[in-house]
């Protein structure tokens, strides 16, 4: 909770302990209301509002109103269970429904960000085949180390009033119950200068229904610690995409139960392999970008879908020198990917166990797969995660695990180790740091190397 947000919740439960509890007289509780009305102040001025301290502000209005008329009869109903109820619900919501704490990025440099919106000419959309010759569109983000911080801090999500519903559906939630979002305080400075130098070059792709903003603790560490990091949203898989010109792209990848969706998943995942060969060309051919990037040391990563659209991608094309992948959805990965192997360094980590019934296979598949690497490989598994721990999506509530595809690890913790496990990884085989991963990262007790 953010700091005059815990005062003023404090202030009402001292309030309603004098009043309604103790039984105290006039003047003492009125001037505990006077204080909590100078909190509300300040806190609406710099805090801003949000729909879950609405029970606060109303509480402050009923124990007003028993403050200048006494106990009435319509008042007395209002017991001292009453109250107990009422407060716990009061205080309860904001803390289970938070502004989203992104972990401050741990590494030296200031962070910036550009968003891009690029046509591949190259390709027709297929996932619009009512639309003759629409091409494929995408909306691009780029994090990176910046020289200053100028400019506004971004916000975690562009174009929330407009993104909300669909985010909220993802989710099995109402869409305004997400609007606090834009609270959220991130740490990346809209089109700031780029850090002069040769930077290794990441490509992140999203999981299917999720976005390029799902990852934001995860690319903004990276880009503290001297990273470029290039995140796609990958257009008709993405939970909405919003284009410059107010066109809307939604989802439409939901094909469980489809009689062809064997095929309709193979073509999916070329598009998305064709996405992140694209925006590769397009970095290194970009005029404002390219003197920053250091075209030998691409890296890609991935979660979920994400990860089989990394592995391919890496198979596909040699400038990709280092693999890492997020729980990944290991059956979309073409058979002959998974016979033959990969050449570059690879590292998995992920849940204990998946349980899911759309994922038999995948285990199986990566035990066949990581058999078949001809370069350094490490599979790590985090202990208490499901499959939604490795984005910020744990960072939403501390009980995302009741209405998430989070596990038992704290919140915070298994942002951490995901963070920590990428950034350790690209920096062995990015950077050329003489780290023994094993040995870094078996110091703590949630990562199990198998």
């Amino acid at each position: 909770m953010r700091p005059f947000e815990s005062i003023l919740l404090l202030s009402l439960v001292a309030l309603i302990y004098q009043l309604v509890f103790a039984k105290r007289t006039y003047n003492q509780p009125m001037r505990l209301f006077y204080f909590a009305l100078i909190i509300a102040v300040v806190h609406l001025m710099f805090e801003n509002y949000r729909w879950q301290m609405v029970p606060v502000y109303l509480s402050f209005g009923i124990l007003y109103l028993r403050l200048k008329i006494g106990e009435l009869k319509f008042t007395q109903r209002y017991n001292k269970i009453t109250w107990a109820l009422w407060i716990s619900v009061t205080t309860a919501l904001p803390i289970v429904v938070p502004i989203i704490d992104l972990p401050v990025p741990s590494g030296p440099y200031s962070i910036g960000t550009q968003v891009f919106h690029w046509v591949d000419s190259s390709r027709t959309e297929w996932f619009t085949p009512e639309v003759p010759d629409d091409l494929r569109e995408l909306m691009v983000q780029v994090w990176y180390p910046a020289s200053a911080t100028t400019g506004q801090l971004v916000p975690y999500i562009n174009n929330l009033e407009i993104r909300k519903e669909a985010i909220g559906k993802a989710g099995g939630l109402p869409g305004f119950l997400v609007g606090h979002i834009d609270l959220t305080i991130t740490h990346a400075y809209e089109n700031a200068p780029i850090m002069k130098g040769a930077h290794p070059m990441l490509i992140l792709s999203h999981g299917i229904t999720s976005y390029r903003q799902m990852h934001t603790s995860l690319v903004e560490n990276l880009a503290s610690h001297g990273y470029i990091v290039v995140a796609p949203d990958h257009t008709y898989d993405c939970n909405l995409t919003v284009f410059p010109d107010g066109r809307l792209a939604n989802y439409r990848s939901d094909i469980t139960g489809h009689p062809d969706s064997i095929r309709i998943r193979r073509q999916q995942l070329n598009t998305r392999v064709a996405d992140i060969r694209f925006l590769i060309d397009k970095m290194l051919s970009f005029k404002e970008l390219k003197p920053s990037i250091d075209p030998d040391k691409i890296g890609v990563l991935g979660h979920s879908y994400g990860g089989a659209t990394s592995i391919q991608a890496a198979f596909e094309d040699v400038r990709v020198k280092a693999v890492l992948v997020l729980d990944s959805w290991m059956n979309p990965v073409p058979s002959y990917i998974i016979e033959t192997g990969i050449s570059q360094p690879f590292l998995y980590i992920g849940r204990p166990h998946w349980n899911d019934s759309e994922y038999p296979n995948s285990p199986g598949r990566l035990i066949k797969f990581n058999k078949n690497l001809t370069d350094d490989y490490f599979h790590y598994i985090l202990s208490g995660s499901m499959h939604l721990d490795f984005c910020d999506a744990p960072l939403f509530s501390p009980l995302s695990d009741l209405f998430l595809e989070t596990g038992t690890i704290p919140a915070k913790k298994a942002v951490f180790l995901t963070n920590t496990t990428v950034e350790v990884f690209f920096d062995k085989y990015l950077k050329n740091k003489p780290n023994d991963l094993s040995d870094v990262l078996n110091v703590y007790s949630e990562l199990l190397e198998k």
